[in-house]
């Protein structure tokens, strides 16, 4: 801290004996000069001249021949600001502004022991606090630096282990789901039941720390697009209604609402809220019930949607209702159950880019209950496509598929789902092989991991719409660990046709294989290509 002996210069004092005409030469001499301490014989202060005042005053009412030869202790402010060296800047200007604020645009005073050590002026301390101002702007710019290092870090790593976490859970949920479709035996159903279980929950933590760690650099997007309100419902229904049988819990879900609403909205992110939100009431109300609610109102080119799930569990202590929602947070049957306390924090960064909020509240009936609101713009009825038969199912074995993983799991994975699918495959390791078996137009869909050693996934695409073989139209999917949305676009935007995520499911992979089978190459995302890789 800056104490008043570091900005208060020494400059000699006069004594009372001096006359004006001393002190006019003084101010004469040096222009910077702004005041001037007066001290008796034994060096201590008994008053103060302040330029302007001295020389604007007694020039205007007495001109310099009459006051010149007068003793300055005529003319001297007689009770200064005095202050001790050793008080700090702060202090100092705390107890004038209570005291006497007027004052100090006068100067003051420094002593040290009692005795005159410097003067000081208000230029002083605003050159202080400005040097403190700007050195504290630079720390605070160093430090955000810093904090945004640390949070991109921490991005990378965490996208660095998403990756390669995904790669061998892959293995394991892929293979589980292919055992459970092809079992016949009985008892091995609840294993496989479990392995997927379990599985999901690990794929969800790490979700949930992927979005955390995005919302706090600013990197959670929302990608909105028509969305049919009341197909949120019959979503949670699909995706659940198993999962709580397991359970034994009783799940119901229902949607209020014109049933042909539609939305602009990030479908993926609402129904990770509401998903969030269902999977932590399952969570404690094992042989219990759990209610979903979803209400939509229309107002003019407006939409309210508002969610709430319900659940006969423990709920949550009325001290906890505000901080459940920060990260790492959870109530002692949270911590018992397990869990890491992201999926709220999660809801509620994902309803603040939505300009909406999410509480949770005393629920009259006993248990949790979690209440979101999110305002929506609506839509009219788009113009849907006319549906688009199964390529793969009407294929049957003649589609011809090439894969390209360099893990020999995926490659596993991969072949024995176009197997189940009812087609034939190949499978190569690298990009460099994928662009030469991909140049003899032998294929009819690629399948192409992103990361891989030597020529990547999106290298190797570039090349091979770049080129002038049949090949260079094949429909092209990413299966990836690396399927955020903005990696999403860079993919597509490299020639891609779409983009399915790992762990991979069966369904999503059907799903996708047949869209990108029914409709062709995109033009313009050709010649971009081609642009990119030239």
């Amino acid at each position: 801290m800056t104490l008043l002996l570091d900005i208060a210069p020494f400059s000699p004092p006069a004594t009372p004996r001096n006359t004006g005409r001393d002190i006019y030469r003084r101010f004469e001499d040096d222009p910077d000069l702004l005041v001037i301490a007066v001290v008796d014989d034994e060096g201590r202060p008994v008053g103060l001249v302040e330029r302007n005042a001295f020389l604007v005053r007694m020039a205007a009412q007495y001109g310099y021949e009459l006051w010149a030869k007068r003793p300055i202790a005529r003319w001297m402010k007689t009770d200064p600001l005095i202050a001790d060296g050793d008080m700090t800047v702060e202090e100092f200007c705390g107890r004038v502004m209570e005291e006497r604020p007027s004052e100090l645009l006068q100067g003051f005073i420094v002593t040290c022991a009692g005795r005159y050590a410097g003067v000081g002026t208000v230029l002083s301390l605003l050159q202080v606090t400005a040097t403190a101002t700007a050195s504290h702007a630079v720390e605070m710019k160093r430090l955000a630096e810093s904090a945004q290092d640390a949070l991109a870090a921490k991005g990378r790593f965490l996208a660095v282990m998403s990756h390669e976490i995904r790669t061998p859970l892959n293995g394991v949920l892929a293979v589980a789901e292919i055992i459970r479709r092809k079992s016949r035996q009985a008892d091995l159903e609840p294993l496989v039941d479990t392995i997927l279980q379990s599985g999901g929950t690990l794929l969800r933590l790490l979700n949930d720390a992927l979005d955390l760690s995005r919302a706090e650099a600013s990197g959670l997007e929302l990608h909105e697009e028509p969305m049919l309100a009341p197909r949120v419902i019959d979503d949670v229904t699909a995706l659940w209604s198993a999962q709580a049988e397991l359970k034994d819990v009783s799940l119901s879900a229902a949607y209020e609402g014109p049933a042909d609403l539609w939305v602009l909205a990030d479908r993926v992110r609402v129904q990770q809220v509401i998903n969030n939100l269902v999977s932590n009431a399952l969570k404690f109300a094992p042989g219990g019930a759990v209610n979903v609610r979803l209400h939509a109102e229309r107002r003019g080119e407006y939409v309210t949607l508002v969610g709430e799930v319900a659940d006969t569990g423990p709920g949550v202590p009325a001290d906890r209702l505000e901080s459940i929602f920060h990260p790492f947070q959870q109530t002692e049957d949270g911590v018992r159950l397990g869990g890491a306390g992201l999926g709220l924090a999660v809801c509620r960064q994902i309803l603040d880019r939505m300009d909406g909020r999410i509480e949770a509240l005393a629920n009259p009936g006993g248990g949790g209950l979690f209440r979101f609101t999110a305002p929506l713009h609506w839509l009219p009825e788009p113009a849907l496509a006319a549906p688009v038969a199964c390529p793969v199912a009407a294929a049957g074995g003649s589609l011809h598929v090439l894969i390209v993983d360099d893990n020999a799991t995926n490659r596993m994975v991969a072949q024995m789902l176009c197997e189940m699918f009812g087609c034939t495959c190949e499978a190569v390791e690298d990009g460099a092989a994928a662009v030469a078996a991909a140049a003899t137009g032998a294929f009819g869909l690629v399948l192409m991991d992103i990361k891989m050693p030597g020529m990547d996934g999106v290298e190797a695409t570039r090349l091979i719409r770049s080129g002038r073989q049949a090949g260079a139209l094949t429909p092209i999917l990413a299966l990836t660990a690396n399927a955020d949305p903005a990696d999403a676009a860079v993919y597509r935007q490299c020639g891609m046709n779409g983009v399915v995520e790992k762990p991979i499911k069966p369904e999503r992979l059907l799903e996708a294989m047949s869209a990108v089978l029914g409709q062709p190459v995109v033009p313009n995302a050709l010649e971009e290509a081609r642009f990119e890789a030239a």
